[in-house]
């Protein structure tokens, strides 16, 4: 049945998964789109009208009522406001910045930035290069010091049983396969060899998050691009790779070409934009903190936040995920204008923001050189 999918239902199968997936995700973590939590949001900036109490529900109910509608209602300009109050939210909070979300939101952009009439295969190839991008980049960030130690050491603890040589071989060979993947998913010969290695791939991080028992919230994302990747590769048939990148150029492909392929470049060459914008998926290379809390401060923090402190070595920290998720049943937003705003945010309850000593930032997610 799938092979017999005309490119206008690729398009809409994909457009529907990618807001079903959302729609789950907001219901697993509704306090993420909310402001009233214990975690404090990250506004982008600090202009940002921030809405509160009735508006703040209001807001909540907008964006999951317009994906909702959007499914059964195929109108462009409800897509457009599906993106719009994404952009909007993730500016009120940044922790909204996930990039399972991102990604739902460049493949509605995909759909909704071309005019109405435009030739189904333009978008069907536009979208095509979104699921290129998060393979390939995903794999290319993971060459890192911190994925290497991290990876290695979590099969050292669950996979003692096999060979330390192959726990080795594996770990330097991941990042090379998936970047792979997305490369041989552009070429005909080698394009259903890629999508059974990609729908194993997700169905072992599927099953080791349950395994593992966390993680649950990159469930439907996993999902989700099983499905859309069956949908939009298998059956698929081009005379060149390079159809998905110059067929029918125009300024709509143009804009997304930059969304996903000069972005990322440049994160990864300059580190100048957002690594989870970047499609750092599992790359163990984010940067999350411990806040060490001086003792002129440690009294003063609301009760709230004092039942996140831990001790060690006679230091009180908040280990800031731990925080995060208790709420956002995310974690934190890892760029450093994020992590400022929390000192700025915690040092705020002293008599004396200004004062030295108050906190003491601690990342502890980096390999020491």
């Amino acid at each position: 049945m799938v092979l017999q999918f005309t490119d206008r239902q690729k398009i809409n199968w994909v457009r529907i998964i990618a807001l079903l997936s959302t729609l789950l995700l907001m219901m697993y973590a509704p306090k993420l789109w909310i402001t009233n939590k214990v975690f404090p949001v990250l506004p982008l900036f600090d202009w940002i009208p921030i809405p509160m109490g009735f508006f703040d529900t209001l807001f909540w109910w907008l964006f999951f009522g317009s994906q909702v509608v959007y499914i059964f209602l195929n109108k462009r300009w409800i897509g457009w406001l599906v993106i719009l109050l994404y952009i909007y939210l993730a500016f009120v909070d940044q922790n909204r910045l996930q990039p399972y979300f991102y990604q739902s939101a460049l493949t509605i952009l995909a759909v909704v930035i071309f005019p109405k009439k435009t030739e189904a295969k333009k978008i069907l190839y536009t979208i095509i290069l979104i699921f290129f991008a998060t393979y390939f980049w995903s794999g290319i960030q993971k060459l890192n010091d911190a994925f290497y130690i991290q990876w290695l050491s979590a099969l050292n603890k669950h996979f003692s049983f096999l060979p330390q040589w192959f726990l080795n071989t594996f770990t330097y060979a991941v990042p090379w396969m998936e970047a792979s993947m997305g490369i041989l998913l552009l070429f005909n010969k080698t394009r259903k060899f890629a999508i059974g290695f990609i729908l194993g791939m997700h169905a072992i991080i599927t099953f080791l998050l349950f395994y593992l028992g966390y993680g649950y919230n990159v469930v439907p994302w996993n999902i989700q691009n099983m499905i859309s990747v069956v949908i939009l590769f298998w059956g698929l048939k081009t005379f060149s790779p390079f159809e998905f990148f110059f067929s029918q150029f125009d300024k709509q492909r143009v804009t997304m070409l930059f969304m996903v392929i000069v972005l990322p470049l440049s994160n990864n060459l300059f580190g100048v934009y957002d690594k989870l914008l970047s499609f750092h998926f599992f790359t163990a290379d984010l940067n999350y903190y411990n806040v060490i809390i001086g003792n002129d401060l440690r009294e003063k923090l609301p009760d709230h936040i004092q039942k996140f402190y831990r001790t060690h070595e006679g230091e009180t920290y908040i280990q800031i995920n731990e925080w995060a998720q208790k709420d956002n049943k995310v974690l934190f937003h890892p760029e450093e204008r994020s992590i400022q705003y929390i000192d700025a945010y915690l040092r705020s309850f002293s008599e004396n923001p200004e004062q030295e000593n108050l906190i003491k930032l601690h990342e502890y997610n980096q390999p020491k050189e």
